[in-house]
């Protein structure tokens, strides 16, 4: 092996090493934020569904199968709070619908997640069937 061999390699073999452990570190760096962000989507998804089944258990519409809308107001305001949710609704301009949103809070999130979904009283269990639609 020459002298410029021998002062060439350990050079080389430094900067390979630089470069490896950069991919690492990125790579490292991306699988955690790749698990917070599932986590802050399951948290989402959680919160949706959470919304759902408490809206179908409570008692908020009316006989005439709409929503009763200061019942519905008491339920929604009842759910926990969350400091990384927001969850805004609205009642549908027709009247036969609410529509709820859940969106993340993360400021440092590279991309906003949001959830709208509509909700009916019919849709979750509220309205009794017709007599012609039983058999």
């Amino acid at each position: 092996m020459t002298l410029t061999e021998v002062l060439v390699s350990p050079v080389i073999l430094g900067l390979s090493s630089q470069v490896s452990f950069q991919g690492w570190s990125r790579t490292s760096k991306a699988a955690l934020s790749s698990a917070h962000l599932d986590q802050q989507v399951q948290l989402l998804e959680q919160r949706l569904l959470a919304s759902r089944r408490v809206l179908a258990s409570a008692s908020v519409a009316d006989v005439d199968c709409r929503w009763d809308h200061e019942a519905v107001s008491g339920v929604l305001e009842g759910l926990s709070e969350d400091s990384y949710l927001a969850m805004p609704w609205r009642f549908d301009a027709a009247g036969g619908g609410l529509w709820l949103a859940v969106e993340l809070r993360d400021p440092t999130a590279a991309i906003p997640f949001k959830r709208n979904q509509l909700f009916t009283p019919a849709g979750l269990g509220h309205c009794p069937r017709e007599a012609n639609d039983e058999c």
